[in-house]
């Protein structure tokens, strides 16, 4: 395999990646870093043998270390599920859990302001 492959198949998860997650970085790899729980760990795990290969096709005498058929695989698996991803779901999503969180605190604080009033005697 080419050095030139390997590095079109990160070009394009990367690419996706900020596209897609809003995710960015200087490199795939710091990139795979900052996505935390969004990505599944099979997809984390792929993305960062890309980032790897990336790294040793950059090498002469190291790209001939590179799997092609592997970085096909793996590439492809990235590829397929970053295209699946709807920008505006994600980010609709996000909001939503972000304001669920905050109602959950909400209503513990008024729980809490209840429990603190009824033992006061206030209530």
């Amino acid at each position: 395999m080419s050095g030139d492959q390997v590095t079109e198949y990160a070009e394009k998860i990367r690419s996706l990646l900020t596209e897609r997650l809003r995710i960015k970085g200087r490199t795939l790899e710091a990139q795979i870093h900052k996505s935390g729980r969004r990505l599944p760990r099979k997809i984390k795990r792929d993305a960062s043998f890309i980032a790897k290969a990336e790294g040793l096709s950059q090498n002469p005498k190291l790209v001939r270390m590179v799997d092609a058929a592997a970085v096909e695989k793996a590439g492809r698996r990235v590829v397929e599920h970053l295209l699946e991803i709807d920008p505006k779901e994600a980010l609709k999503d996000r909001i939503l859990w972000a304001l669920g969180k905050a109602a959950a605190v909400v209503i513990l604080i008024f729980i809490g302001a209840v429990w603190y009033a009824n033992s006061k005697g206030m209530i």
